[in-house]
């Protein structure tokens, strides 16, 4: 090949072979020889417009010409055209296979210079030497351009990126005409296809059946715009491949329909990964349904994910109905406010959270759980979201209140009366301790009253231990009636009472009391006894001690107001009578 311009060599010339990107004329660009074309098919490509070779670049000579190269290179016919000794190639071309470049040829076909870009593509032949496939581009003249030279040289580059830029995409390119002919394809097409597709059709490349789906989908996307399938097919090198292909329909500045221009991805990858990620999830939930707590997973926008059956059974609802909701989709609006505070402190923190609440049920009952919640980040230390565990605690709620009120009542049984309930000996040593402390503090005076009941014993012979139960319940029952809620009444005895009453003003203060607890206690009691004695009457004797004067602490007050009680007693019953009166 001579690589300056000759109109009077039948050949052609090449005025510069520096790199420059394809046009966008149809071109198989991948690495299939013609030569693997059938002899019924290599016709097709003498159908195209656009020149196209193939050149040895072992032997100097071309191996084939489509009618429109032959007559750029002013060859009579193929065979001349073979046998022409056409040299060396331009520096700067494909070496290897898979190898493109492009550059800008001068050619004088009968005389007259014509300008074009010619790509050439590397390819491996049948015995391996190194075949250069070109495809040729006329650059129109600038007489012959609506916008002259200038802008056509433009386009034309602008068409040549476009086309390296599609050559660039791993995912398959084409444009096919509206009968369904391959007019330009990628490097992708080409692996994919197996053989150069350009003037061929489905039917030429694939079998009957991939054929037929195919060209389907090119009239769905002619008559509706758009089409989108997936189909299995044999790659060339024996792969089963998944294919995704998205057509759309072309038209021309006028609305003429051109044909369809489509991109196909290979998803098996995708797909088996998808599949993976299936099994995946579906092992996954199995294992966490069978965890009785309820697990969820939650994104940091506080968007359920994922969640077990136990989860669903807390909401009364199916668990597909609750994936993709937040808190307020799923919960009360107050207890939803509150699951999004506390999910906040996940997000913002490293550590697990735990707390106890309840929730409510479907039925309308609740129960108690326990959550445990802990944020969940990427290698990256990014937040994803936070997991959870929660657990119904409502048996172990009812264990520990159950055992609370029996340490309670184990306490109230250790410090009260069993009978009459008031506080017995031992709880009021600790209060009159307490209150003593505060008089000395406040320097206010405080009492303590000590209460016999008089006439009990003759009732409780004669009428019986239950009905005298009876009046022991009601006799503490009026002395705690005359008292304030700061005082305190105790059992000591079998029916002897004491008081204790802080805060007084005067000794006559803790004499009022002690009066109206007499008359109180003076008052009939009704008993179940036999029918001729529905009433029992009984009457009380106290004795009162004052602090400081009487005792400093709670023994000598406690004997003090005894030895008033007796002389009470002996004053004629019914009565009170002060530590300090005189005998």
């Amino acid at each position: 090949m001579r690589h300056q311009a000759d109109p009077n060599h039948s050949g052609a010339g090449a005025a510069g072979a520096e790199a420059r990107a394809p046009s966008d004329e149809p071109m198989t660009l991948g690495p299939m020889p013609l030569e693997l074309m059938t002899a019924a098919e290599l016709p097709l490509l003498d159908r195209l417009s656009a020149p196209v070779w193939l050149y040895d670049g072992g032997r100097g000579r071309m191996v084939w010409g489509n009618r429109a190269a032959l007559e750029l290179w002013n060859a009579a016919s193929l065979a001349e055209f073979q046998t022409r000794d056409f040299g060396s190639q331009p520096e700067g071309g494909p070496r290897a296979d898979g190898e493109t470049a492009t550059g800008r040829w001068t050619f004088y076909p009968k005389g007259r210079p014509v300008t074009a870009w010619v790509r050439r593509s590397g390819m491996a032949l049948a015995d391996g030497r190194l075949g250069i496939l070109h495809e040729a581009q006329i650059v129109p003249q600038p007489a012959e351009s609506d916008k002259g030279g200038a802008d056509t040289e433009a386009l034309h580059r602008e068409r040549a990126m476009l086309q390296s830029l599609i050559d660039s995409m791993p995912d398959i390119v084409f444009f096919k005409d509206v009968n369904g002919t391959y007019l330009k394809v990628n490097r992708a097409m080409l692996e994919y296809a197996g053989r150069p597709p350009l003037g061929l059709t489905d039917h030429r490349l694939f079998d009957a059946e991939t054929a037929a789906r195919r060209r389907r989908t090119d009239q769905i996307a002619m008559q509706k715009g758009f089409s989108r399938s997936e189909e299995w097919f044999i790659h060339p090198d024996g792969r089963r491949v998944l294919m995704e292909t998205a057509k759309a329909v072309c038209l021309d500045r006028s609305g003429k329909m051109l044909g369809v221009v489509g991109i196909a991805r290979d998803i098996t990858e995708r797909r088996q990964t998808e599949k993976q990620l299936l099994r995946q999830h579906a092992l996954l939930q199995g294992i966490i349904d069978t965890i009785p707590d309820a697990v969820f997973f939650k994104d940091r926008d506080g968007v359920l994910r994922k969640a077990n059956r136990a989860f669903a059974g807390w909401t009364g609802r199916p668990l597909e109905q609750l994936i993709g909701l937040d808190s307020h989709g799923i919960w009360p609006p107050e207890m939803a406010d509150g699951i999004r505070a506390g999910d906040a402190l996940v997000y913002a923190g490293d550590a697990p959270r735990r707390n106890e609440e309840t929730i409510p049920l479907p039925d309308g009952g609740q129960i108690w759980v326990e959550i445990l919640k802990a944020p969940i980040r990427d290698a990256g230390n990014e937040l994803l979201g936070l997991v959870g565990v929660g657990r119904d605690i409502t048996l172990r709620k009812a264990a520990e209140e159950t055992l609370r009120r029996s340490e309670a009542e184990k306490d109230h049984l250790a410090n009260h009366d069993a009978l009459t309930g008031l506080p017995n000996r031992r709880l009021l040593f600790d209060r009159l301790d307490v209150a003593l402390a505060r008089s000395r503090r406040s320097g206010r005076m405080l009492a303590l009253l000590f209460i016999d009941l008089d006439g009990f014993k003759a009732v409780n012979d004669r009428l019986g231990h239950d009905c005298g139960d009876e009046v022991l319940r009601i006799a503490a029952a009026r002395i705690a009636g005359c008292l304030r809620r700061s005082d305190t009444v105790a059992r000591v005895g079998g029916d002897e009472f004491t008081v204790v009453l802080e805060e007084l003003g005067s000794a006559e203060d803790a004499g009022g009391v002690a009066a109206k607890i007499v008359e109180a206690v003076a008052l009939p009691i009704p008993v179940q006894g036999p029918a001729e004695e529905k009433t029992a009457s009984i009457g009380a004797s106290v004795g009162i001690a004052l602090f400081p004067a009487d005792g400093v602490d709670a023994r000598a007050l406690l004997v003090a107001a005894d030895g008033a009680m007796y002389r009470a007693k002996q004053a004629g019953r019914g009565t009170f009578v002060f530590c300090g009166d005189p005998h």
